[in-house]
């Protein structure tokens, strides 16, 4: 019989995005297959309200600096009472913490650092004892954090880096079920009704978007774009709306928790970011059978097969986004043939199911190598 791994996330931001999203569903999954959970997080935050609600136990903690000594002691102690097979952890914070206070548990659990952003490592001495001391493997979600992580860390073992891509239950995003949504966000049912989800802030291309949208209702004035989300720029799209008349195209509503509901009503997806972590959306959308548009940055490319499963085009570039939007919205036939292989692409490489089997498996290899040293 394979034994149940109690494990530890754990995650120190306190705003509530699409990494604590991941985090969240990953844990259910784990502990539908048996497994103990337990999130370490800052109290009073989003993502520790949420884990409460789905009754995962927790442990929260005021994390404090880098390498702190009382945030290291209070995460030890917990550690000495609680028997802990592997810790996940979210950020640099988590793992220097995390990390340094397994170091002094006998046995030590296994220390594993996800990373969901392309961000390089720098070259100095705490990343290097970081994760090449503290961790005993990296986790990356696609092939492109994978190559920003070792662009500037010639000391870091590409071996020492796995990819995982993030995984979606598809089943959620199946046309059942549907509920009316154009009707009742007032959008007529034949209009052609872009989406687009996220943060409002620059690194999502909505400086690029809007404009091209813009310009897509000069071919197309019924069109209508769904935003859904919120961020510093909600402003400034706000002005733009007003400024260019926009009110009937636009329809800012905010966060929404029923995501598979949004994607199944569009007709096409658009993420031009500037840069991205993995652009989880794109697999909802994708899962949903829509097309999608998206740039040429992050693991976009390793998701989005261009011609087949969406387009994409070069980052802040105004003029393909809008051509690239109209192309698809005028080819019907086109765009379901994209949804229907988006569909296949999700089935085959990024469901929940297989990437918490990538997970598990992983886990027993580290822990099996820490249990026979």
């Amino acid at each position: 019989m394979i034994p149940k791994l109690k494990i530890l996330f754990a995650n120190s931001i306190q705003m509530f995005a699409g990494g604590e999203i991941w985090m969240l569903s990953t844990m259910q999954e784990l502990r539908n297959r048996c497994h103990e959970i337990t999130l370490l997080c800052r109290p009073d935050t989003e993502l520790a309200r949420r884990a409460q609600a789905l009754n995962f136990n927790l442990f929260q903690l005021p994390i404090r600096g880098d390498f702190d000594p009382v945030t290291i002691f209070q995460i030890y102690k917990w550690l000495k009472n609680h028997e802990t097979d592997i810790i996940l952890t979210n950020m640099d914070k988590e793992l220097r913490l995390c990390g340094m206070a397994a170091k002094f548990v006998k046995p030590h659990p296994v220390v594993i650092s996800r990373r969901g952003i392309d961000y390089p490592l720098k070259n100095k001495i705490h990343y290097r004892f970081s994760y090449n001391v503290l961790a005993d493997l990296i986790v990356a979600n696609s092939e492109s954090t994978k190559r920003s992580l070792l662009k500037n860390a010639p000391w870091l073992n590409p071996e020492r880096i796995q990819v995982i891509y993030n995984g979606i239950n598809p089943d959620k995003y199946q046309p059942e079920n549907t509920r009316d949504l154009r009707n009742e966000l007032n959008i007529p049912p034949d209009a052609p009704l872009i989406g687009f989800v996220g943060q409002l802030d620059e690194r999502k291309g909505l400086d690029n978007l809007l404009p091209a949208f813009k310009q897509l209702t000069h071919e197309i004035p019924e069109a209508v774009l769904l935003m859904v989300g919120t961020g510093a720029l909600q402003q400034r799209i706000e002005t733009f709306i007003t400024q260019n008349r926009l009110e009937r195209n636009i329809h800012l509503t905010g966060f929404r928790n029923d995501i598979p509901n949004m994607m199944r009503t569009i007709d096409l997806l658009v993420l031009p970011s500037w840069w991205e972590g993995f652009g989880i959306v794109i697999i909802e959308a994708m899962a949903a059978g829509k097309p999608v548009v998206t740039t040429n940055v992050s693991s976009m490319p390793e998701i989005v097969i261009h011609q087949e499963t969406g387009l994409v085009v070069p980052v802040k570039d105004e003029q393909q986004l809008f051509q690239s939007m109209l192309e698809i919205v005028r080819n019907p036939e086109k765009s379901q043939k994209m949804g229907k292989r988006g569909k296949e692409v999700v089935l085959q490489k990024f469901t929940i199911a297989g990437m918490i089997d990538q997970y598990l498996a992983l886990f027993y290899r580290l822990r099996n190598k820490t249990i026979s040293t």
